[in-house]
């Protein structure tokens, strides 16, 4: 059985648990199956850190918070004469780019040829902010570096899913939360192992009640004349936290960064306003999306929801996740 320590996964090598199976196809060839699951994790703050060349020492400074909800994933592999690699969403083929971009990384590490399909669940608004892509690298990852035997350590594997955001541009400092869980600092960018995590702590009442208004193009931001500017209010952010590391002051740090920035849209602000006047403990911007986040005592859920609704918002309610990314 794996075990969650707080801040890491441990328990036995990823490729000696016992959560996958073979099964007969049709034609009589055996085709292995693997399940995993990361959370969600969406972004308060960030500062980006490229290192051109070093994938695994690019990252983010940044902080945020893993959700229950997040990314399934099942992987079905099997033997064949030519490389395929099949995505499905929500039960609907679909072209999902960066797992199929994990996919292609692990395969190559094998001699063989094979036919995999992977099928993913995603319980979270795609494109606001919320981690949907750096958790589907991650759940293929562990989930298809089982299936196919791969002698990798969760490390190894969670790096994969690394390389492949930034590779695909979807994210930067993402696996590094997805990897901790909870409420996550991330005060040394890079893939894991190479990178640095606090995590603050936080009443375990507390709900995230989300309110998504539309998908924000990470690149536009990321490779915008701003980032610069951007990037040195994300390090103030970090300090400003790292110097009371509550909660509360964990959000209105946020939502500073937010306003300061100028990523903050009208629409977010209302939103904020609206979630905070509800009785929401704080409540600022996803990182990069627009969508309002907002901490609740378990008991305004409802309220705050039933705010955020009023400004047009989509309502996603989740737990704060405290393990981490695992196989099923």
């Amino acid at each position: 059985m794996d075990i969650c320590y707080g801040n890491t996964l441990y328990g036995r090598s990823i490729t000696s648990s016992s959560c996958s199976s073979w099964e007969g196809t049709p034609k009589g060839e055996r085709r292995l199956k693997a399940k995993a699951y990361s959370p969600g994790g969406l972004s308060g703050f960030f500062s980006t850190h490229i290192v051109e060349g070093d994938l695994l020492h690019t990252g983010a400074w940044g902080g945020g918070i893993a959700l229950r909800k997040g990314v399934y994933v099942a992987v079905e592999v099997e033997e064949g004469t030519k490389t395929e690699i099949i995505t499905t969403l929500n039960g609907k083929r679909a072209d999902l780019f960066v797992s199929r971009r994990v996919a292609e990384r692990l395969l190559l590490r094998t001699d063989k040829q094979y036919r995999v399909i992977i099928k993913q669940s995603i319980e979270l608004p795609m494109g606001g902010g919320l981690g949907t892509s750096g958790a589907s690298a991650l759940a293929t990852a562990l989930a298809l570096g089982k299936a196919l035997g791969l002698k990798l350590t969760y490390e190894e594997l969670a790096r994969e899913a690394h390389i492949a955001e930034v590779e695909c541009k979807t994210g930067l400092g993402t696996i590094s939360g997805l990897v901790t869980g909870g409420v996550v600092l991330v005060i040394k960018p890079g893939a894991p192992g190479f990178d640095r995590t606090v995590r603050i702590l936080a009443e375990p009442s507390l709900r995230v009640v989300i309110g998504f208004y539309a998908p924000i193009e990470k690149k536009k931001v990321l490779e915008g004349k701003d980032i610069s500017r951007i990037d040195e209010i994300g390090r103030e952010a970090l300090s400003r936290i790292l110097e009371k590391t509550d909660i509360v002051h964990f959000l209105e740090t946020c939502k500073w960064f937010s306003q300061t920035t100028g990523l903050m849209g009208n629409r977010v602000k209302r939103g904020i306003e609206a979630a905070e006047k509800a009785g929401a403990l704080g409540a600022s911007q996803a990182m990069i999306g627009e969508t309002v986040f907002a901490l609740v005592e378990k008991d305004m859920v409802e309220d705050v929801s039933a705010a955020l609704r009023t400004t047009g918002a989509k309502i996603t309610i989740s737990e704060i996740e405290w393990c981490a990314a695992r196989l099923l």
